[in-house]
């Protein structure tokens, strides 16, 4: 009997620390990706870094912010290319990406998504590059602070927005005159996958 309850025991302790290592899925998620060339700069160091002001419905609900390299071709993705974003604390937080571009890579895809429910601003878009001496320069991207009038203009995004999924040009920003504000409500996750580091 005594062996039956440390099995118990050990087996609620094993079950609580992987709950801890878990992030929820939502199949409805949002998200908008930059498509970044290297233009022949491979094998050298970038940094990509963009600005979010964040107000989660819940403790789940968040933005995934991660980049991939892919080849020449229409989605011949690098597989061990993918880098999720750190984060850094504050009323607007900033999502940065630190990498070495990979031989065969001719782009950087830059995913910036909504996973969840709440209200989330996104600004100021930075990439940079080393150059020949290793020293990191910023490079121009286009729309890079969303000062366009059409919303999202230069980048790809995956869905149309819906009752339940709004996008706006707001005029609360970090950079510039205005931001890009996703509101998402009523997104109910579909499953667990695992931790995603922001």
């Amino acid at each position: 009997m005594k062996n039956l309850y440390l099995l118990l025991i050990t087996s609620l302790i094993f079950v609580c620390a992987s709950a801890q290592t878990e992030q929820f899925s939502y199949p409805d998620a949002f998200y908008f990706v930059k498509e970044i060339p290297l233009n022949g700069l491979t094998e050298r160091p970038f940094h990509i870094d963009i600005t979010v002001k964040e107000n989660p419905a819940d403790s789940l609900s968040k933005p995934r912010i991660y980049a991939v390299q892919v080849r020449k071709g229409k989605e011949d993705i690098i597989g061990k290319s993918m880098i999720y974003a750190t984060v850094t604390n504050g009323d607007w937080k900033t999502y940065s990406i630190d990498g070495i571009t990979e031989k065969d890579a001719t782009r950087i895809w830059f995913y910036t998504a909504v996973n969840g429910n709440g209200e989330f601003y996104f600004d100021k878009l930075q990439y940079s590059i080393a150059d020949a001496t290793g020293t990191l320069q910023e490079q121009d991207v286009s729309n890079q602070s969303f000062e366009d009038k059409k919303i999202l203009n230069g980048y790809f995004i995956n869905t149309q927005p819906s009752k339940d999924l709004q996008v706006f040009l707001s005029p609360v920003a970090c950079d510039g005159k205005q931001s890009v504000q996703v509101i998402s409500a009523h997104q109910k996750p579909a499953g667990v996958r695992g931790l995603v580091r922001n």
